[in-house]
């Protein structure tokens, strides 16, 4: 990553001038990520509730909780007499959030964020929100250093591993991450390629299509390798097994969140996925940062 491509990330997003408005005194969050962004910026007094999938700090989860960020309840979310509701771009339904806007309520919805242009966006879109823009410009910086660092530090040697990101549903085949998936791009983020680019989103994986796809590295979410009984049982799938890198027992698990949030946490989150499939001597670390620990 450029000097000149830094300061871009880190620089705000140009807006048209608007009035000033007092910072929320109560605040929901539907989207892991961006609840990450809220706790980053200094705000986490502020929130009074949380969806299903804002699990970091742990502290959150005991929040009153609003379901599932795409099974929103108009109801739900107006009980807790919020002043903000600040929604993932995949929130909703679209319903709901219709009715939310139409009780007067506050919503400001981030658009997609898989790269790191649209983290730095999202992270001054919610500074801005919360009336935190000084606090957003340190925190898109340090971001922004940290993506920066990572592209340096990440091995240089050609080919780069081909990784094949999967997710366990119940007990058919697992699914398997495509492109424009948010796991396609941790993949890149980690110098390693994404081992099936035939199809968008995801897709049941079976054992023909594995094989065409001679993954190098096997990615999974920690609680779907947890869920079937272990490392050995979810290798042993019927789609995997016949696999050299199951084989070799060369799976990288992670916390779902951490991998697939695209918070604040991001550019450590694919240091760790880039150790893991280069080799921990391969990989430069990144800065701690304040927003790494529970009690950030």
């Amino acid at each position: 990553m450029t000097p000149r491509r830094a300061l871009l990330l880190a620089a705000p997003l140009l807006a048209a001038p608007r009035l000033s408005r007092a910072a929320p005194a109560r605040l929901v969050v539907a989207g892991g990520g961006l609840a990450e962004i809220v706790v980053a910026l200094g705000a986490r007094e502020a929130l009074v509730g949380v969806d299903s999938t804002s699990l970091f700090p742990a502290a959150l989860t005991r929040l009153p909780q609003i379901g599932y960020l795409r099974q929103l309840s108009a109801e739900g979310v107006l009980s807790l007499r919020p002043d903000l509701l600040l929604l993932a771009q995949e929130a909703g339904p679209p319903g709901a959030v219709a009715q939310l806007r139409a009780a007067g309520l506050r919503v400001v919805q981030a658009g997609r964020v898989q790269s790191p242009e649209e983290l730095a966006e999202a992270i001054h879109l919610v500074a801005g929100a919360l009336e935190r823009r000084a606090a957003g410009r340190a925190l898109a910086a340090a971001v922004a250093a940290d993506f920066a660092a990572l592209e340096a530090g990440l091995p240089r040697a050609a080919p780069s591993p081909r990784a094949l990101f999967l997710l366990a549903v119940g007990g058919g085949a697992p699914m398997a991450s495509g492109r424009g998936t948010a796991a396609a791009a941790m993949l890149r983020l980690a110098g390693a390629r994404s081992a099936v680019e035939s199809y968008e989103g995801y897709r049941p994986l079976g054992a023909e299509a594995a094989l065409a796809a001679a993954p190098d590295w096997l990615v999974a979410p920690a609680h779907s390798v947890q869920a079937l009984g272990g490392r050995e049982r979810f290798l042993a799938q019927p789609a995997l097994a016949l696999l050299p890198a199951a084989r070799q027992g060369r799976l990288a698990a992670f916390d779902m969140l951490y991998l697939l949030g695209f918070g604040p946490r991001t550019p450590h989150a694919a240091r760790d996925l880039a150790a893991a499939l280069h080799g921990e001597a391969a990989v430069a670390r990144l800065p701690e940062r304040p927003w790494l620990g529970e009690a950030a």
